[in-house]
């Protein structure tokens, strides 16, 4: 488990940095990195741990905890060190965790059960646990009840919830010879009831008998001794009470609410279910009595696939913890957020039925019925603040990155014999505790550590990983692995309520150091002399000038808080003589050896530990070797690859991720960091280097060939169309292939599901009477191809085929539910190793071939078919899935100058993507980048770099999720580079990182580009100031009155406006105007409108004698050249007397003079 939580974690680690925002690219490299969370991320309490697994989970409550009993999952490998399905058949080890608040779980490790160094040697397997305690002769006692496989249950004893476990009986407590036993399928999945009056029961079995999927009849009680190892059968009749859960496929459960018993249990995945007993869900039944009879009430909890996305078995126990009643379950979460992230190809981005376990709450209404639960990450809330002034285990976590966990020999804080430390530290992993206490004030954090590197040290923050930093605690060397010391720092600003992190630094590659567990001290008021730490900055010297010293410091801490550096005032005494000398801090080697230094100061000691010795072999690499040299894959699959470096001294190191490696194919597979993948025909060899911190690089090669495997992939059901490539042959007594329900399809079962041998015999004859499936197919490449099926049968009888080619018969397979186990699998006919046996692989010419598969046992289901000239012994991937994309579109042809939109969506998402980090390069000699927006309010950009012309970087969140086959997230608006015409330029998205949440992974989503064609520059004449013109000169047109009066027009001068008005919309409407016509247009007509203004009829002065009044003199002058006119010899005199401008002298001209002299 060590091994794949670090690959994941340095991976992971790796993938976070390159995900940082823009701004911080050039301080990136000194940034140190964080090892993300895995499934569980922080406020979350779902799933209870993340590293490592643990499956079928029984809780049980003692002194204010509960304790959770796990099924021990590991991996299982293929042979070519990919992972496999999980078999359960190395499980012999039961993990137990416990938590007094439901979000920190302390890790008590495995208990070793069964197998030769277990507790019962006589099982092989310790499945499904269960566990109860019990005041026995005045003294409390725990049981723990487990399966041995199918085949019984056995129980352990010990006198604590953690042990250590003996065996009492030395065999099964329940075997196949318990009366009542025989008829059980499988004889496991124990739960136990201590009622009331101390009583106790045990409730087991599961299966289903073939043809009785609806009432499988496998479920029993039974009450236990007063002991709690024996059965006391007498309460039953002598044998084993029956209990009959509609649907039952495994899992019993049992717990007693309100005086009434509710027995739980999970239902199979047989076909016909009613709608409402689902499959793969938890049902209950409930009774007066423990043993029964039980009644069905309602399934309340569906299979971990509706709320996780990934199915398979469901099992669980319903438990009350301080007045609030729980269930607990296991869901695949951590395994898929594992295969999902990408970084350890060995799952082939399948979590394999590795599980981990949950908790939510459990409700029922007034009548006692169970409401529905739903399961989810957040889990439940906290009870109770975490008290960091009593010694806290390390391995009490809430989150945590990149961390394992192991047993120690150092006393436990529970039981002394039992105990684990934290391990596998690496730089950047970090585990955290919720919600502690810290109350007035911390003044010392202490922890017991142990490190045979150079150390490092353990940053203490506030509420977040790279939150408030209160304290650093140095660790150097202790001396060993298993050398333990207990170290002391300074803490200040830690007050009141905040999650804690513990953050681990250290520049060495490996383990720096191990945790057994830490505690505060309380911050006082007095300067206190609490302790010294004492660190130095390296371990390990040697005697030869310019590498034969190290600096030593001596802090003394204080118990308000405070700390001081005293290294001068500190004495440091070497425990050997000859190896170091010690003066004012530093520490000088003059001769090989190891040495303590034990350093005092104030009455506080602490100890160094140094090593000196030659340190040129120790840095000078003598050679690197490769364990997988050489690979042959397939095209799209991958290998892993460890490089080891071998020193002059002899001690050797991994170097897979920091060894270089020069590739001259990577089209064809990409080898670095420990993995090959495959990617097209051909062979490359990798010369891989590795240069010690002194001498010459050393070199090594890995050679790799890749073949492209031949594929034919059909569906089942095409057989039910009958067409001349694909039909249903035949009936056998009475059975044929039906058309059903499939995964996710439509499939194809041998008919009807009776688990009836009806074609044993591989004769022609036998054959010829057979029913059998037929698909024509016109193989592309003579070769050697294994079939698959996509299968699911639900017993030993139900779970054989004869497969022939050409109606020749072949081979027959047998043995298939060893690995449908009652689901659909991917099932290897032709090498189905010891489960699946018979089969071989199918040499076919190319050209077309009839493939024909029998049916033998009726009940069996095929989904889909799978050829392949592949030897891989990984699942099919068939249909392939669609990779998460990143998709760039926009029109495919704008006009010059123009501004454009170029949307970005996310396409084939199947996680919940809640952050994107997208690069798009474009042609920056073709457009500009405007500006980007997100596709609707809950994108936003958090930050934005187009600081590299061609480039933009866009970092952004996506509040609620995005999900789905497609949806858009951005909006981008590009223009086109002024002058740029007839011409195409390339908008891509090359680069595309999603973070999926709540699991806090990284995916990279698969680039697209879009080209876009740029059209002519389009000459444009600007008629706007022709159109104003126009519309102010019709204006004083259309209001222009001819006449004589002030204000009005000669009709000439109107006549002559109209004239430029017909002219200017001539060159207005014209197709062909230039823009030095329209301009001359506008000029025109101007002069035009200012003409026709100047010819209005002006109001002239009526004071015609100038004397400075109108009156009766002036009418004089009027009334003396009445009736003359512009033919008047003395018009010119005359004319003054025209008011109206009429050319002639009338009554007019005296009306208005008059009107004049009366206003």
């Amino acid at each position: 488990m060590k091994i794949w939580k670090k690959l994941m974690a340095t991976s992971m680690a790796i993938a976070l940095a390159i995900t940082l925002s823009p701004v911080t690219e050039r301080a990136q490299a000194a940034t140190p990195t964080l090892t993300p969370a895995m499934a569980k991320t922080p406020g979350n309490a779902n799933p209870l741990f993340t590293q490592k697994f643990g499956a079928d989970p029984y809780a049980m409550v003692y002194n204010g905890r509960v304790y959770v009993y796990m099924t021990n999952d590991v991996f299982e490998y293929n042979a070519d060190g990919t992972v496999k399905d999980n078999g359960y058949g190395l499980i012999n080890k039961i993990t137990v965790v416990s938590s007094d608040d439901m979000v920190n779980w302390t890790d008590h490790g495995e208990i070793l059960a069964a197998g030769p160094q277990g507790a019962a040697k006589w099982a092989n397997n310790s499945w499904a646990p269960a566990a109860a305690h019990k005041t026995i002769n005045g003294k409390e006692k725990f049981f723990l009840y487990f399966a041995d496989n199918g085949s019984g249950i056995g129980v352990l004893t010990a006198d604590s919830p953690i042990g250590p476990w003996t065996d009492p009986l030395g065999k099964q407590l329940v075997s196949r010879s318990t009366p009542g036993a025989s008829d059980v399928t499988w004889l496991f999945d124990p739960a136990v009831l201590v009622d009331d009056d101390g009583s106790g029961y045990l409730y087991f079995g599961g299966g289903v008998p073939t043809g009785k999927d609806a009432d499988p009849g496998t479920a029993r009680v039974a009450k236990l001794g007063a002991d709690m190892i024996s059965l006391d059968l007498t309460a039953s009749g002598g044998t084993l009470g029956r209990i009959n859960p509609p649907w039952l496929f495994e899992d019993s459960g049992i717990h007693k609410y309100n005086g009434k018993y509710y027995y739980s249990y999970c239902t199979n995945f047989s076909g016909g279910h009613p709608a409402n007993i689902p499959t793969g869900a938890i049902g209950y039944m409930v009774s007066d009595n423990p043993m029964g009879p039980f009644t069905f009430v309602k399934t309340i909890l569906p299979n971990p696939a509706t709320f996780f996305g990934v199915g398979g078995n469901n099992h669980h126990a319903i438990f009350e913890f301080n007045g609030q009643w729980y269930v607990t379950y296991h869901a695949q979460t951590v395994a898929k957020a594992m295969a999902e992230s990408g970084l350890y190809p060995q799952m082939g981005g399948q979590s394999h039925g590795y599980r981990n376990t949950h908790i939510n709450k459990v409700s029922f209404d007034a009548d006692g019925v169970i409401q529905n639960i739903t399961g989810d990450y957040s889990g439940v809330p906290q009870l109770k603040n975490l008290d960091p002034y009593t010694r806290v285990e390390a391995e009490t976590i809430g989150w945590n990155g990149g961390i394992s966990t192991e047993t120690t020999t150092q006393p436990g804080g529970m039981v002394p014999d039992v105990n684990l430390d934290v391990t596998s530290i690496n730089e950047g992993d970090w585990t955290a505790v919720s919600k502690v206490d810290f109350g007035a004030g911390a003044g010392t954090f202490a922890a017991n550590v142990a490190s045979d590197s150079n150390g490092g040290t353990i940053e203490l923050h506030l509420d977040s990983a790279t939150g408030a930093l209160i304290g650093t605690l140095p660790i150097s060397n202790t001396g060993g692995a298993n050398s333990w010391q207990v170290k002391t720092t300074n803490v200040s600003g830690a007050t009141g309520v905040h999650d804690l992190y513990m953050v681990y630094r250290g520049a060495s590659t490996g383990n720096l150091f191990k945790v057994d567990y830490w505690q505060f001290g309380p911050k006082s008021a007095a300067h206190d002399l609490a302790a010294i730490n004492a660190s130095i900055d390296k371990q390990k010297i040697d005697t030869v000038f310019g590498t034969n010293t190290a600096t030593m410091k001596v802090t003394a801490i204080y118990a308000d808080g405070t700390s001081a550096d005293v290294t001068a005032q500190a004495v440091a005494t070497p425990a050997q003589n000859g190896i170091v000398n010690v003066s004012n801090g530093v520490v000088t080697g003059v001769g090989y050896g190891t040495t303590s230094i034990d350093v005092s100061y104030g009455g506080k000691t602490d100890t160094l530990n140094m090593l000196v010795k030659d340190l040129n072999s120790e840095l000078t690499v003598k050679n690197i070797t490769v364990n997988n040299g050489s690979a042959t894959l397939d095209a799209g699959k991958t290998a892993t690859f460890k490089v080891t470096a071998e020193y002059m001294d002899g001690h050797t190191e991994d170097v897979t991720n920091t060894a270089t490696y020069s590739n001259p194919n990577p089209g064809i597979a990409d080898v670095s960091n420990g993995t090959i993948t495959a990617k097209a025909s051909g062979t490359t060899t990798v010369t891989v280097s590795f240069k010690g911190a002194l001498g010459d690089a050393a070199t090594a090669q890995i050679s790799v060939s890749v073949n492209t495997p031949t594929v034919v992939a059909i569906e089942a059901e095409a057989a039910a169309e009958n067409t001349a490539n694909a039909y249903v042959y035949g009936t056998a007594n009475g059975h044929t292939w039906t058309l059903v329900d499939g995964l996710s399809t439509k499939a194809m079962q041998f008919t009807p599901d009776d688990g009836t041998s009806v074609t044993p015999g591989t004769d022609a004859a036998s054959l010829a009477a057979g029913s059998r499936l037929n698909y024509k197919i016109n193989f592309p490449t003579t070769g050697t191809y294994n079939i698959w099926v996509l299968a699911k049968s639900h017993s030993f009888q139900t779970d054989s085929l004869h497969v022939g080619v050409d109606n020749s018969y072949k081979f027959t397979s047998n043995g298939i539910q060893n690995v449908s186990n009652s689901q659909f699998r991917w099932i290897n006919l032709s090498n189905g190793g010891t489960l699946v046996t018979g089969g071989t692989p199918l040499t076919i010419t190319a050209g077309v071939h009839e493939l024909n598969i029998w049916g033998r046992e009726s009940g069996l289901i095929i989904d889909r078919i799978y050829l392949t000239t592949s030897g891989a012994t990984t699942d099919p991937v068939w249909p392939e899935a669609k990779a998460a994309a990143a998709t760039i579109s926009a029109d495919s042809s704008v006009k010059a100058g123009s501004s454009f939109t170029v949307a970005v969506s996310l396409d084939n998402v199947t996680q919940s993507v809640y952050a994107q980090d997208i690069t798009l390069s474009y042609d920056a000699n073709v457009f500009d980048y405007v500006s980007g927006a997100g596709a609707n309010s809950n994108i936003q950009i958090v930050t934005e770099d187009k600081a590299t012309a061609g480039k933009v970087r866009l970092i952004t969140a996506s509040i609620g999720g995005v999900t789905g086959p497609s949806t858009p997230v951005l909006n981008l608006t590009f223009k086109v580079k002024t002058g740029v015409q007839n011409t195409t330029g390339t908008i891509a998205a090359t680069g595309a990182k999603l973070g999926i949440a709540p699991e806090g992974t990284v995916i990279d989503a698969t680039l697209s580009s879009k080209s876009i064609a740029v059209g002519s520059i389009e000459i444009v004449v600007d008629k706007t100031a022709l159109t104003a013109a126009i519309a102010n000169a019709q204006s004083l047109y259309d209001a222009a009155i001819v006449g004589t009066l002030p204000g009005q027009y000669p009709q000439a001068a109107k006549d002559a406006l109209g004239v430029a008005l017909s002219a200017a919309k001539a060159v207005k409407d014209s197709q062909n105007s230039s823009q030095a016509q329209v301009d001359s247009a506008v000029t025109v007509l101007g002069s035009a409108v200012d003409t026709f203004k100047a010819a209005a009829v002006k109001e002239v002065s009526a004071d015609l004698n100038k004397d400075g009044h109108i009156d009766v003199g002036d009418l004089a002058m009027v009334a003396y050249h009445y009736g003359k006119n512009s033919t008047s010899a003395d018009w010119s005199t005359a004319k003054a007397a025209d008011m109206n401008n009429d050319n002639k002298i009338d009554i007019m001209d005296l009306a208005y003079v008059a009107s004049k002299i009366l206003n």
